[in-house]
């Protein structure tokens, strides 16, 4: 069913963001083959256009970039939306590894010994990449080690000290080198801190068409109500509200967007229809 909407919410937990669509409607529920059809005669259209070799590389930045945004704010939401990712947990190699899909073999499997252990450990994770160059400023000819920033729910044992956790953690799931975890309860806005760790890295050549992130499929989801709907949410939860953030901006394919942030208070249930 095709739905024409110019009102969109995202709720990720207590976190909500609006979309008021000014300028153009939006429209969703197309079968696939209809959609990539349209996709693909528009992009036809827009090479016959194309004057410049620059031109088409300027854009074909600008969607790189675009998805780029788009992946950091799949990952905050997901964040937001659970609220249960108390751990913060860095994986690096004991030795050098720059080797993506060896690195990311490994991590799986780690990944799975700990849910063999803990069917409860729930997390999400994104690679990042050490620097290009050594501590004497000579460059590195493989680039910088990779390693893994988490979010996790997992339990640290009481009785043991950090230090001691982080060994123990070492030697039963994450075989391949060192373990550093920190509490981040204090941290008001989750996914806006991890996705700190989303910069560069994300252009780098070596993530061109990689998986960006890693997560749990047992995750809650963020979500997503348009027209009616999200007017309704948005009348009964958040007009008597100050938005914590508003922007307006334009682009290509949605035109003039309004945009804002809200929180909820915690604690209570918000009925989403």
């Amino acid at each position: 069913m095709i739905q024409v909407y110019n009102f969109k919410l995202i709720k990720s937990g207590n976190e909500v963001e609006v979309y008021q669509y000014k300028t153009k409607n939006m429209v969703r529920g197309y079968k696939r083959r209809e959609r990539l059809k349209e996709i693909k005669q528009k992009r036809d259209i827009e090479q016959l256009n194309m004057e410049k070799y620059k031109e088409e590389l300027s854009e074909k930045k600008c969607r790189s970039e675009f998805s780029i945004a788009r992946t950091r704010s799949t990952i905050r939401r997901i964040i937001n939306a659970n609220p249960q990712l108390k751990k913060f947990l860095t994986l690096t190699f004991a030795e050098s590894m720059t080797d993506l899909t060896t690195a990311n073999r490994l991590f799986n499997l780690a990944m799975r010994r700990v849910v063999h252990g803990k069917p409860e450990f729930q997390y999400i994770a994104v690679v990042e990449f050490q620097k290009d160059v050594d501590y004497f400023g000579q460059k590195k000819p493989d680039g910088g080690s990779i390693h893994y920033h988490l979010l996790c729910s997992i339990k640290t044992i009481l009785e043991r000290t950090q230090f001691e956790w982080e060994r123990w953690f070492a030697n039963r799931y994450w075989k391949n080198g060192f373990v550093k975890i920190e509490d981040v309860d204090a941290v008001d806005n989750l996914g806006a801190y991890f996705c700190k760790y989303l910069g560069k890295d994300m252009f780098d050549p070596r993530m061109f068409r990689r998986k960006k992130f890693f997560r749990s499929q047992t995750l809650n989801t963020p979500i997503e109500m348009t027209g009616y709907e999200a007017r309704a949410f948005f009348e009964k939860n958040l007009k008597q509200l100050e938005p914590k953030f508003r922007n307006s901006f334009k682009t290509q394919w949605a035109g003039e967007v309004d945009y804002k942030a809200y929180t909820l208070g915690s604690g209570t249930n918000y009925e989403t229809s």
